[in-house]
């Protein structure tokens, strides 16, 4: 097996043998192969996958949080051997979002040390590995579709348990894909207890108010308006607002406090921005 100039894996074979597919393919199959473990639950497999690539880029360099592998450089994500500054980390597939967020978990809240019920909502495979295996942590990954570590489909603007039964939830770049936000806001904040905390992020504007067009429906339309073919909107600075009216206290860390040391050591970019809100 080597590692090809274009960043995708060949096999070796023998002068006999039937010859390997081109780069191209090659690179192209790992990633549907990769992809069908995520969609089937084969943890092992993406973890096989993910603790070989990582011995491609240890260093000195950079450190993820998450997993607290060190770090040469950063990759372009999934299965990819290719460089990306500030990019996914070689050995979870952390994106720079979620070791930002990671980071604010640790400093900031009770998530490490308290025995808790955790409500995930469409959780990333570089959190819920680790969450997941967390002793104090009571963990319910929630999404609409099927991915590991995901324990229910869920619809989060009809959440399908009582009021005041999580202690804490995490929803990280969620919103943005849902129409009806404003009740998908007010299911997060009827299924938290009271004095518990929610987490979220969503790609964030603050020079500008929310911007959204019900009328913007094809995804090359949504691409040009939205930033992505799946999302809605582009929020901006009164998203705290709309939160504050469906009953949160809201408090938003900006990603501008975070010291460039810190930054640059773990790969952070200068956008994520995060709405740490509580029940009374």
């Amino acid at each position: 097996m080597t590692h090809t100039e274009n960043g995708t894996l060949e096999i070796g074979l023998a002068p006999n043998a039937v010859r390997p597919l081109s780069k191209e393919k090659s690179g192209t199959l790992i990633n549907v192969l990769f992809h069908f473990a995520e969609k089937s639950f084969h943890r092992w497999w993406i973890e096989v996958f993910l603790a070989c690539r990582a011995l491609l880029f240890v260093g000195t360099r950079y450190t993820c949080p998450c997993c607290g592998w060190r770090l040469r450089a950063f990759t372009h994500g999934n299965t990819s051997l290719k460089v990306r500054p500030n990019g996914y980390c070689a050995r979870c597939n952390s994106k720079a979002r979620h070791r930002r967020n990671w980071l604010y978990l640790e400093s900031k809240t009770n998530l490490f040390a308290d025995q808790l019920r955790l409500l995930h909502v469409s959780p990333k495979y570089a959190l819920s590995r680790r969450f997941i295996k967390m002793p104090n942590l009571d963990y319910v990954g929630v999404d609409r579709v099927g991915r590991p570590n995901i324990r229910q489909k869920v619809d989060i603007t009809a959440i399908p348990f009582d009021a005041d039964t999580f202690d804490a939830i995490i929803c990280i770049h969620v919103l943005e894909h849902i129409e009806e936000d404003r009740q998908a806001m007010r299911e997060l904040f009827r299924v938290l207890k009271p004095e518990g905390w929610a987490v979220i992020s969503v790609p964030l504007r603050l020079d500008q108010k929310t911007f959204e067009d019900p009328t913007i429906v094809a995804p090359e339309e949504r691409q040009r308006a939205f930033g992505e073919e799946q999302h809605v909107r582009v929020y901006g600075y009164d998203l705290t607002e709309r939160l504050e009216e469906c009953g949160f206290q809201v408090q938003l860390d900006l990603s501008t406090n975070i010291d460039s040391r810190t930054r640059d050591k773990y790969g952070l970019l200068d956008d994520e921005n995060i709405f740490y809100c509580t029940k009374t």
